[in-house]
């Protein structure tokens, strides 16, 4: 069971890894990201979707979502900041989901971990974003 919760971890953790480039990818109209066939993602409705997956599907779209709207910040070093802080955001999210629909200890402490350490780093990326704004009013 552990190995098996590692790997849940690790693919929880490529998937997200991947999601910035996918996001980029996505299509304006709202559709399905490039690489994911409609045929892929037939089955994928919510009554087919365990409780995780629900929550998981939730978390990405939020922090796609957001991704998206900070890239289009004009000054570069707040688009990342913003998207910086939706990718932190996604991360909490995607580990409280994992929380609230796991058994595996092991599993759970990663989550825990990565909940924890992402709190941190987006509190920081806040804290840089609200100084760079009071710069800019100050300036403009």
């Amino acid at each position: 069971m552990k190995k098996l919760g590692q790997f849940t971890f690790a693919a929880t953790l490529l998937v997200l890894g991947g999601l910035p480039a996918a996001a980029q990818q996505a299509p304006a109209s709202g559709g399905s990201m490039q690489g994911m066939s409609d045929k892929s993602m037939q089955g994928m409705s919510d009554k087919n979707m365990n409780p995780f997956q629900k929550d998981a599907m939730s978390a990405m779209d939020k922090m796609n979502k957001s991704m998206m709207e900070g890239m289009m910040d004009a000054d570069p070093e707040m688009a990342w900041m913003k998207s910086m802080a939706a990718h932190h955001q996604g991360a909490i999210d995607m580990s409280e989901a994992l929380l609230k629909n796991t058994k595996d200890t092991d599993t759970a402490k990663e989550a825990r971990k990565t909940l924890q350490q992402n709190e941190k780093d987006l509190k920081e990326l806040q804290a840089k974003m609200k100084k760079e704004e009071k710069k800019e009013d100050k300036k403009g």
